[in-house]
This record gives structure tokens, C-alpha cells and sequence, in this order.
């Protein structure tokens, strides 16, 4: 009898883990990072200095910030990294760029070696190839249009703000992803609009059950892309520029079609064990860039310099001069 009370135990235990969570949301709960490292202090922070043709390191970090206690990891984050106040017009003097792409931006775990690792998402220094570590649950490739893909927008252009803007999305989303917020039902949401979201960059896995070798446990400062920035040597340029992403490039909760057409709530999802892949999803993640401080080129530094020396070395003279 104690035999039979056992298997029936297992059994139930069994059906259980094999039954989907239920979906649930939480307002805020998570956070995506931009960080660029320092090597004056070999570190991972939110601001460098950096001078006209330099390169600059930088990386995506991802965390749970939320209140839930059984979070276990990680589900999925969609978003399409983008740099404010770029140079998309040679002058003589290039452009700024992107650093290459791992295997040409077509990357996912079952791809051997298109994924950056762990050890390449700490490094600060140069990498030979750039894109997303570890979470490649969603494999990019050219049949799903989201191969990493630099796009360039000036002055408005494929419905970006004003301004001039670096943006990484798949290889067919040139249109910078719209806000869809609007009343329920109707509301003018296309199957474009959707798949400019869907065809950003995706920081995915599947639950640990489902994929043990590939999964990577854990909540806080989830390193999920690493990137780097080879500015141009054009020392007009503003003084500095801002590492980010935006929320309409985040997963939606309403599609094209149906009753949930005109939730517009956007979020990233999260495991709450073993057999889950992504149930619970916490909505308007908090967004913190970073930012690229741009000093001067060697010679105009030096001008500079020059200049005020002798500002002061005149001041000096007409005080000597006063009575």
C-alpha cells in the first residue's frame, strides 16, 4: 500500500511540473542596462570619455528588480540597442560604426560558436566579433528576418525622433518600431508593426527542462550583448553621445488582430522554475543608458590648452598693469 501511495505521489508530481504557469504581470519589476567600460579603471560603468576615432566597448545587462520571490530566471528580452547624436555623414573624416558582427549576425545555440560566452561578456578589452552572449534560444538567420543588422536614421527618417541614430535590429526592420497605444478595438496595428518588435534583437531561452545544457540560472546583471563603437574622426560632432533602447521595441502584450489589439503594454518575461519558459512578465522595464563623453582630438586639445595659457598668462599681465 505505502508502495502504491508512493507512485501515485510521483505521478501527481509529475503532472504538475508538466502544466504551464499561469501568466501573470507585474508593473516595473525589471531593468535593462547599458554600460561601457573604462580601462583607466578596468571596469564596467556608466560613462566613458573618449576622444574622435577612438573605439569604445560596451554591453546589455539585464535584471529582475521586482518583488517576487520564486523568480528563477530569465524568459526572453526583446530590444533594439541605439545610439543618440551619430555620425552617419562622411565628411572626410568617416563615419561611426558598429564592430562586426559573430559569424555575420546570425547567431543561437544551436549554431556552434556564434554565441559570445560568459568569459567574452566580462572582458572589456576588443573583441574580434560582436552580438549576443549566451541567450540564444531564438536563432537569428536571414528565413526570420532578424539577422543583426546596423540601421542609420537622420532627420526623422523610417519614423525615428529627430536627430541622428545608430539602431541594431533585424536585417528587414528599417522602420523604427511606432507606439501602438490606442482605444480597443479598432486600432491601425499591422503584422509589420508586430514583426518590427519581433524581429529586434531577442535575449532568449527556453526553460531549463526543455533545454538543461544551454540554460543560464539567475535574475540579477545577466550580461545578454556586448557591442563596440568605432566613432568616426570628425571632431565637430557633439560632445557626447547616449547608449540606449526604447520601450516600443520591447514585446507587446496586444497583436495585429483580436480582442488584445490595443494592449500596448510592452515587457520581458521570466522563469519561476525549472519547467517554465517564461510565464511571468514584468511591463515597462526601467531603461538606463550610458553615455559616451567626447573630448577633444589630441591637436584641438592642445589649441585648447595653448589658449588658455594664454588667457591667463594675459589676465595676469593686465592685473600687474592696474594701478
Amino acid at each position: 500500500m505505502r508502495q502504491i501511495l508512493r507512485m501515485c505521489a510521483v505521478a501527481g508530481s509529475v503532472v504538475a511540473a508538466g502544466q504551464a504557469p499561469a501568466q501573470t504581470y507585474e508593473q516595473g519589476g525589471a531593468r535593462i542596462t547599458f554600460q561601457v567600460y573604462e580601462p583607466s579603471f578596468n571596469s564596467w560603468t556608466h560613462t566613458v570619455q573618449a576622444m574622435p576615432g577612438q573605439r569604445v566597448e560596451w554591453r546589455i545587462v539585464l535584471s529582475y528588480t521586482g518583488t517576487r520571490t520564486d523568480i528563477f530566471a530569465l524568459g526572453e528580452a526583446l530590444y533594439q540597442p541605439t545610439i543618440s547624436e551619430a555620425d552617419n555623414t562622411d565628411g572626410g573624416n568617416g563615419v561611426d560604426e558598429f564592430g562586426p558582427w559573430r559569424n555575420g549576425g546570425v547567431s543561437g545555440n544551436s549554431i556552434a560558436g556564434s554565441m559570445l560566452t560568459a568569459a567574452e561578456g566580462e572582458q572589456g578589452t576588443s573583441l574580434a566579433s560582436y552580438g549576443r552572449v549566451r541567450f540564444g534560444g531564438t536563432v537569428t538567420a536571414a528565413s526570420s528576418s532578424n539577422v543583426l543588422t546596423t540601421f542609420r536614421h537622420s532627420g526623422g527618417a523610417g519614423g525615428a525622433p529627430a536627430g541622428d541614430y545608430m539602431r541594431i535590429a533585424g536585417n528587414f526592420v528599417s522602420q523604427w518600431p511606432r507606439s501602438l497605444a490606442g482605444p480597443v478595438p479598432p486600432l491601425d496595428v499591422t503584422a509589420d508593426d508586430v514583426n518590427s518588435v519581433l524581429r529586434g534583437v531577442s535575449s532568449m531561452q527556453q526553460s531549463q527542462a526543455l533545454s538543461p545544457a544551454f540554460h543560464v540560472a539567475g535574475t540579477t546583471n545577466l550580461v545578454v550583448f556586448r557591442g563596440a563603437l568605432i566613432m568616426s574622426a570628425d571632431t565637430s560632432w557633439p560632445t557626447s553621445m547616449q547608449l540606449t533602447t526604447f520601450r516600443e521595441s520591447f514585446r507587446r502584450v496586444g497583436g495585429p488582430t483580436g480582442a488584445t489589439e490595443g494592449d500596448d503594454r510592452r515587457y520581458f518575461t521570466w522563469q519561476t522554475g525549472p519547467a517554465d519558459s517564461g510565464s511571468h512578465r514584468t511591463v515597462d522595464p526601467q531603461i538606463v543608458p550610458a553615455l559616451i563623453q567626447i573630448l577633444p582630438s589630441p591637436s584641438s586639445a592642445l589649441l585648447l590648452a595653448i589658449g588658455g595659457v594664454w588667457c591667463v598668462r594675459r589676465r595676469r599681465s593686465s592685473e600687474q598693469l592696474r594701478p
